[in-house]
């Protein structure tokens, strides 16, 4: 004898096929998730807190390092700067220094002269240089002095200049702070001189050696520079 046909289970298979007996299709449960939310433990919290502060740590600490090591470049390479264009100039200067009259008879007579003087400023070498030279930056002669001043223990090296052929005030200008030397040689019968003064040589020197001495964070640095002055005679 036949069993009828089940219609529901039919149905529910949605394929078309009878089913018969007592068979039935399996319900799966519809897939679902929950949501949960935990929070951080305070151990968790201070070790991230103590991970920050070495990571910012170390992002300051580099920061200012490169910082330091900046000014220190900006500060060092200025000193080069002012001690090169300096001795430059210097060297402009000697090369075109001459001398007149150098043993006037008479005070009032016109002279130029070359004069060279060792100083030693707290066991610090320094000479003090005085020239008549045509300058770079005018068509002119002008009397022209270098020497060191001690301000607190700290020396400098300046410049005083003025017109020769007018009498009119000399200015003086600062050309280099916080110095440790400033010399000037000449090279006389086979050795470096340190002083030199044509109203007893009559003439003015083969060869004039300037140097200037700074120091650059604990190393001394000495930069020099040679002249050879293209007026032989005295005019």
């Amino acid at each position: 004898m036949k069993k009828p046909y089940d219609t529901a289970s039919a149905e529910g298979t949605g394929t078309g096929q009878l089913v018969t007996g007592t068979h039935r299709p399996s319900i799966r449960p519809r897939a679902f998730s929950l949501l949960t939310r935990e929070g951080f433990t305070l151990i968790e919290v201070l070790v991230s807190l103590a991970l920050l502060t070495i990571v910012l740590g170390t992002v300051y600490s580099s920061f200012f390092s490169v910082q330091r090591a900046l000014d220190r470049f900006d500060s060092v390479s200025l000193k080069y700067h002012e001690a090169r264009s300096a001795l430059d100039v210097m060297r402009r200067e000697v090369e075109s220094a001459f001398i007149m009259n150098p043993r006037p008879a008479d005070e009032k007579q016109p002279s130029a002269g070359f004069i060279i003087r060792d100083r030693d400023i707290f066991g610090k070498d320094t000479s003090s240089l005085s020239l008549t030279s045509f300058t770079y930056r005018e068509s002119g002669l002008n009397k022209i002095s270098y020497f060191v001043s001690e301000d607190s223990g700290s020396l400098s090296l300046l410049k005083s200049e003025s017109p020769a052929a007018a009498l009119s005030k000399e200015y003086e200008i600062e050309i280099m702070e916080e110095i440790e030397g400033f010399t000037v040689e000449t090279f006389f019968n086979g050795k470096w001189v340190r002083t030199w003064d044509t109203a007893q040589t009559g003439a003015l020197p083969e060869t004039v050696r300037i140097s200037i001495e700074f120091d650059d964070n604990g190393t001394p640095v000495r930069l020099t520079e040679y002249a050879r002055p293209k007026f032989g005679v005295q005019m």
